[in-house]
C-alpha cells in the first residue's frame, strides 16, 4: 500500500513539473507609432503570426499580449494606410518589450473613389465625383439610408417634408432634369443598378460615391441624366481577425412644432363677443393632442466579419421599429445581409457574393388631402368644444356640424391601412485575372420586391351614414441583370498609365399585380381579411396587370494619364430601350474629360504650401428613360361594363389613353463641367470647386393633340428644354490635430440657377398647353373657382416660379385687393393681373459638418441651411380665414385677420407667400469610448446620445420650411404634411 502511494505521489509530481514546464509563458508589451511623426497609432493591430492571438493599441498606442508561450515567435504589426512590419522575437518568462514604427504606404493611403464599373484614385478623377465615407454620415434615428447623406455633398439636395416613418426622401442632383420622367438618381448597390436603397441598413453602408456630371454618368447611358449614386456596403477584410459588432439604439420622438390653434375657451369668447348662435359640444379638446403621441424607435444591428488569405465574410442582421407620432402610423423592418469573397486558382479568380433580404410591415394613416378621411385636415378643422368620445366613453363622438366633418381619432384608429413587403437582392460577381494586365468580370444580379396592402373603412367611421369599403392589392417587381466586362490596366515606361474597359449589359424588369375591392361589408370585424364579406362588388372592382421592359447596352471607357500629370478619359455607351418608339430604340451617349495636375509641374515644386492643384474639364451626354412602359404604343385597359348596342348583352368597356408615337425617345442631358481640386498647408485645407452648365432636351410628357387627325386627344412625345447652371464647393478643414483633441470640419455649398428654355418641340408639332403649365394647385374649404393654381411653367423662368395675383391691400369692407395690368387695383380676382411674385427655388444651399474628438469623447455636429426661396403657406390661407368660425377651428392669428377687417373667403394671392430660408441643426451626437485594453474579449465599447432635427432657425410662420423640390408641384406648404419630429436617442456600439 505504501509503495503504491509513493508511486502515485511520484507520478503526480512528475505531471505537475511537466505541465509547469510546458505552460511557461511571458507577457509582451510595446507601443506602435507613426515613424514620420512619432504620434501613437490608435487601433493598430499586433498579432502573433500564424495564430489568432492579438490585440489592438489603446489611446497611447500601447498594447499588451499576456500569456504568450516562451520560445521563438514572429510579431506582425499593421494599421490601415501603413506598411506591415514583422519582428521575430524570443519570449521568456520575463516577457518582452517590442515597439513598432510603421511607415505610411503611399499606395494604401491613396484614397479611392468608386466610379462606373470600377474604382480610381481620388487624385486621378477627371469628373465631378464625390465620396462620402461611413464615418462622415449623419447618425441617430434614420428611417431611410439617404437621410444619412443630407448636407454632406454639394449639389445633392435631399428633402423630406414631414416626419412620416413610412415616407421616403426626394433626392435631386444639380437641379430639376425632367418633368414627367423620374427625377431621382440611379442607385447602384455593389455594382447592381436599380436597387432600392431602403433595402440597405445604414449600419451596413461603407460609402456613397456620387457621380454628378455627364462626363461621369454617361457610362450609364439612358439612366444617368439625374446623376448616379453608387452605394458600397461593408465587407470583411483579408487576413483579419473574426469580429462581432453590435449597434443598437432606442429613441423617443416628439412633434417638433405644432399649429397654434384656438382653444375651446378662445372660441367661446369669440362667440360671446360677437353674439353668435353656436352649438357648444361642452368639451375642451386639443385635437392635436388627441391624434399625436410620443413616438419611439428602436434599432438592433448585429454583424460578424473576418477573413483569411483566401476568403472574407461579413454577415449582418438589422431589426428596426419606428412608431410614428400620429396614432396608428408605424414601420417595422428586418434586413439580413451577407457578403462573401473567395479567391482561387492561385489568387487569379475572385468570387464575390451578396445576398440580402428585407421584410417590412407598415401601418399608414391618410393625411395627404382635405377629404373626409384625412386625419390632419379633420383635426385642424375640428371644433375644440367637441369631445373625442361619447359620455359613456364607449364610442367616438360624431356630430354633423357641416359637410364632411369627422372625428380624426376615429379615422386614425378604426381605418385599416396596412402593408407587408418582402424584398430580395442576390448578386454574384466573378473576376478572373487573365494576365497581370487583363481582367475579365461577370456580374449577375437579381432583385425581387413584392408587397401586399390591406385597406378597410368600417361603416362606423364617418358622422354621416357610410357604406363601408374594403380593398386588397398585391404588387410584384423583379429585375434581372447580366453584365460582362473586360478591364485592361498597364503602365509603360513608368509614366504612361492606361486603363481600358469594355462591356455588355442586359437588364429586364417586370412587374405584375392584382387588386380587388368592394363595399357594404357584412361585418366590420373581418376588415379586408375576407373580401367575400363585401356585399357590393362590381366587375370593375377586380383588376390585374402585367408588364415588362428591357435595356440592352454596350459600353467602353479609356483612361490615360501621363506621369500622373496629364489625364484623358473617353466614354461611349450605346443603349437600346424597349420603352421608346420603333424609330428611337437605340441611342449613343459619349463623354470626354481631361485633367491637369498642376501641382506636379516644375514651376510649383518649390511652393511648399500647395500639395494638390488640379484642373478638370468634362463634357458628356446622358439620358433619362424613367417613364412608364408602353408610352409609345396604343393599348387599351378595361374600366367598366356596359351594354353592347348591337347585341343588347353585357360588355366590357375599354379605355385608351394615348396615341402611338414611333418617335418617342429618351430625354437627353448634355453637361459641361469645370472643376478644380486643391489641397494646401499639408492638406489641412482641401476640397473641390465645380462650375457646370447642364441642359436637358426632348423632355418627355403627354401632350394634347387634335382629334382628328389623331385618334385620341393625348400623345406622349418629346418637347422642351431646361437648363441648370451652378457652382459647387466642397471643403474639408483640419482645424485641430492634436494628440488629445481633433477637429475636422466639412462644408458643402451649392448654388443652382434653373431656367425653362423652351416648352415646344423643335418642329413645333408638340407644345405644352396652358392647362398643363398651371401647377401648384391649392386645397381647402372655402376655395372657389377653378383658378387656384400658384406656379406656372413658362419660358425663361424656373420650375416653381410663383405666378399669381399680387396683394394690394384689404378694402374697407374686408375684401382682398389686387393689382391690375393697367396699374390700378381691383377686388375681382378675374380682373387681377397674374405676375411673377417669387420662386420656390432657393438662392443657395449649405451643409456644415463638424467632427470632434477629445480624449475618449467624440462629438459630431451637422447643420444644413437653405437660403432664399419662398413658400406659399396654404395652411395659413385656409385656417386663418375668419369665415371658418365658429363652425370650425382656426389658427390663433385669425384674430389678427379679424382686427384687419378681413371678411372674405380664402383667396389666392401673394399675401400668403413667405420667406422659406432656414438653418437646421440636423444632427448632434456625443459619444464616449471606454478603455477596454484589459478585456481580451472586447475591443471596443462606445455609448452615445444623439438628437436629430434638434432645432430650426427660420422666420417662416408654418410648421416647417423644408419642402420637397421633387416634380413640378412644389413650393406649396399644405396642411396635409406629416409633422416633423425631434428625436433623442441613446445607443451602444460594441466590437468583440
Amino acid at each position: 500500500m505504501a509503495k503504491n502511494l509513493r508511486l502515485l505521489l511520484f507520478l503526480g509530481l512528475f505531471t505537475f513539473v511537466a505541465v509547469s514546464a510546458s505552460a511557461q509563458t511571458g507577457t509582451i508589451k510595446g507601443k506602435i507609432t507613426d515613424k514620420n511623426t512619432g504620434e501613437p497609432l490608435i487601433g493598430a493591430s499586433v498579432i502573433v503570426q500564424g495564430t489568432t492571438i492579438g490585440a489592438s493599441t489603446n489611446l497611447d498606442g500601447g498594447y499588451e499580449l499576456p500569456g504568450i508561450s516562451t520560445g521563438s515567435i514572429t510579431l506582425e504589426a499593421s494599421f490601415i494606410g501603413f506598411q506591415k512590419e514583422l519582428k521575430p522575437i524570443t519570449v521568456t518568462t520575463d516577457g518582452a518589450t517590442v515597439n513598432f514604427e510603421l511607415t505610411e504606404d503611399s499606395e494604401m493611403i491613396e484614397e479611392l473613389v468608386v466610379i462606373g464599373y470600377g474604382t480610381q484614385k481620388k487624385t486621378d478623377k477627371t469628373g465631378a465625383v464625390a465620396n462620402v465615407k461611413a464615418e462622415e454620415l449623419n447618425g441617430g434615428v434614420l428611417t431611410d439610408p439617404m437621410q444619412a447623406l443630407q448636407g454632406k455633398s454639394a449639389g445633392v439636395t435631399i428633402t423630406k417634408p414631414g416626419g412620416d416613418p413610412n415616407g421616403g426622401f426626394a433626392v435631386k442632383i444639380r437641379g430639376q432634369s425632367g418633368f414627367f420622367s423620374g427625377t431621382n438618381p440611379l442607385y447602384v448597390v455593389d455594382g447592381v443598378p436599380g436597387v432600392d436603397p431602403t433595402t440597405i441598413s445604414p449600419e451596413d453602408i461603407a460609402s456613397y460615391n456620387i457621380l454628378k456630371d455627364a462626363g461621369s454618368t454617361a457610362i450609364y447611358g439612358a439612366r444617368g441624366a439625374n446623376g448616379v449614386i453608387l452605394i458600397e456596403t461593408k465587407s470583411g477584410k483579408y487576413n483579419s481577425e473574426n469580429k462581432i459588432e453590435l449597434n443598437l439604439y432606442n429613441s423617443f420622438d416628439y412633434v417638433a412644432n405644432r399649429l397654434d390653434m384656438l382653444s375651446a375657451d378662445d372660441l367661446r369668447k369669440y362667440v360671446a363677443d360677437n353674439n353668435l348662435n353656436f352649438l357648444d359640444g361642452g368639451a375642451n379638446t386639443d385635437w392635436q393632442d388627441a391624434i399625436y403621441r410620443r413616438g419611439m424607435s428602436q434599432s438592433y444591428n448585429l454583424a460578424a466579419s473576418g477573413g483569411d488569405d483566401n476568403s472574407t465574410y461579413r454577415a449582418s442582421l438589422t431589426h428596426s421599429k419606428h412608431q410614428g407620432v400620429i396614432l396608428n402610423s408605424d414601420k417595422e423592418r428586418t434586413i439580413a445581409r451577407i457578403n462573401l469573397q473567395q479567391k482561387g486558382i492561385n489568387d487569379r479568380l475572385t468570387l464575390s457574393t451578396t445576398l440580402s433580404g428585407t421584410i417590412e410591415k407598415n401601418n399608414y394613416v391618410k393625411y395627404d388631402g382635405n377629404g373626409p378621411q384625412d386625419v390632419l385636415y379633420q383635426a385642424f378643422s375640428r371644433n375644440p368644444t367637441d369631445p373625442v368620445y361619447t359620455e359613456d366613453g364607449k364610442d367616438y363622438y360624431e356630430i354633423e356640424r357641416d359637410f364632411q366633418y369627422n372625428n380624426p381619432v376615429s379615422l386614425a384608429e378604426e381605418v385599416q391601412n396596412d402593408r407587408a413587403a418582402k424584398r430580395l437582392l442576390a448578386n454574384m460577381k466573378a473576376d478572373f485575372e487573365v494576365t497581370k494586365s487583363l481582367t475579365a468580370s461577370l456580374n449577375l444580379g437579381y432583385t425581387r420586391n413584392d408587397d401586399e396592402s390591406f385597406y378597410f373603412e368600417p361603416t362606423t367611421i364617418l358622422s354621416s351614414k357610410h357604406e363601408g369599403y374594403g380593398k386588397r392589392e398585391y404588387n410584384n417587381f423583379e429585375s434581372k441583370v447580366l453584365e460582362a466586362l473586360l478591364r485592361y490596366d498597364k503602365t509603360f515606361n513608368e509614366k504612361h498609365n492606361i486603363n481600358l474597359i469594355g462591356g455588355y449589359s442586359f437588364q429586364e424588369d417586370g412587374k405584375d399585380g392584382l387588386k380587388a375591392q368592394g363595399k357594404s361589408p357584412y361585418s366590420n370585424f373581418l376588415q379586408s381579411d375576407n373580401l367575400g364579406s363585401l356585399l357590393n362588388v362590381n366587375p370593375q372592382d377586380i383588376s390585374s396587370y402585367k408588364e415588362s421592359n428591357r435595356l440592352i447596352s454596350f459600353f467602353g471607357r479609356a483612361v490615360y494619364n501621363y506621369d500622373t500629370k496629364y489625364y484623358l478619359t473617353a466614354t461611349l455607351r450605346r443603349d437600346g430601350s424597349s420603352r421608346f418608339g420603333n424609330n428611337h430604340k437605340w441611342g449613343w451617349f459619349p463623354s470626354a474629360s481631361v485633367g491637369w495636375n498642376i501641382s506636379r509641374e516644375a514651376f510649383l515644386e518649390d511652393v511648399d504650401f500647395i500639395e494638390t492643384l488640379k484642373l478638370r474639364v468634362s463634357y458628356g451626354l446622358s439620358g433619362n428613360q424613367e417613364i412608364d412602359n408602353y408610352r409609345s404604343q396604343i393599348y387599351a385597359t378595361p374600366y367598366s361594363t356596359g351594354i353592347d348596342p348591337e347585341t343588347g348583352q353585357d360588355a366590357i368597356l375599354f379605355d385608351v389613353r394615348h396615341n402611338a408615337n414611333p418617335n418617342l425617345k429618351w430625354e437627353e442631358n448634355s453637361e459641361l463641367n469645370i472643376g478644380i481640386d486643391f489641397g494646401i498647408l499639408n492638406n489641412r485645407i482641401s476640397g473641390s470647386l465645380e462650375v457646370y452648365d447642364k441642359r436637358t432636351y426632348d423632355l418627355v410628357a403627354p401632350f394634347a393633340v387634335d382629334v382628328p387627325p389623331n385618334i385620341f386627344p393625348t400623345t406622349w412625345a418629346n418637347a422642351g428644354e431646361i437648363s441648370n447652371k451652378g457652382v459647387e464647393l466642397n471643403l474639408q478643414l483640419i482645424v485641430m490635430d492634436k494628440k488629445r483633441f481633433d477637429w475636422k470640419s466639412t462644408i458643402a455649398f451649392s448654388k443652382n440657377i434653373q431656367k425653362i428654355e423652351s416648352l415646344k418641340s423643335t418642329d413645333g408639332t408638340f407644345e405644352w398647353s396652358d392647362a398643363d403649365r398651371k401647377r401648384g394647385w391649392l386645397q381647402g374649404r372655402g376655395l372657389v373657382g377653378n383658378e387656384n393654381w400658384t406656379t406656372l411653367l413658362q419660358e425663361n423662368e424656373g420650375v416653381g416660379t410663383f405666378y399669381m395675383p399680387e396683394f394690394a391691400g384689404i378694402s374697407d369692407d374686408g375684401v382682398f385687393l389686387f393689382h391690375t395690368a393697367a396699374g390700378g387695383v381691383t377686388r375681382n380676382l378675374d380682373d387681377a393681373e397674374r405676375r411673377v411674385v417669387g420662386s420656390a427655388e432657393p438662392d443657395f444651399e449649405l451643409g456644415w459638418s463638424n467632427y470632434f474628438t477629445f480624449f475618449n469623447f467624440d462629438i459630431n455636429l451637422s447643420m444644413r441651411a437653405v437660403i432664399g426661396g419662398m413658400i406659399m403657406n396654404n395652411t395659413r390661407m385656409i385656417f386663418s380665414n375668419p369665415k371658418v368660425l365658429p363652425t370650425y377651428n382656426a389658427l390663433s392669428e385669425v384674430m389678427d385677420e379679424i382686427d384687419k377687417g378681413l371678411n372674405t373667403q380664402p383667396t389666392i394671392s401673394s399675401y400668403y407667400l413667405e420667406d422659406a430660408s432656414y438653418l437646421k441643426i440636423d444632427n448632434l451626437s456625443i459619444g464616449y469610448t471606454f478603455d477596454v485594453d484589459k478585456l481580451n474579449w472586447l475591443s471596443k465599447f462606445r455609448i452615445y446620445v444623439v438628437s436629430n432635427n434638434l432645432y430650426t432657425f427660420t422666420k417662416y410662420s408654418g410648421l416647417d420650411p423644408e419642402i420637397s423640390y421633387d416634380g413640378l408641384d412644389f413650393g406649396v406648404d399644405k396642411f396635409n404634411v406629416y409633422p416633423k419630429t425631434r428625436t433623442f436617442a441613446f445607443g451602444i456600439n460594441a466590437t468583440f
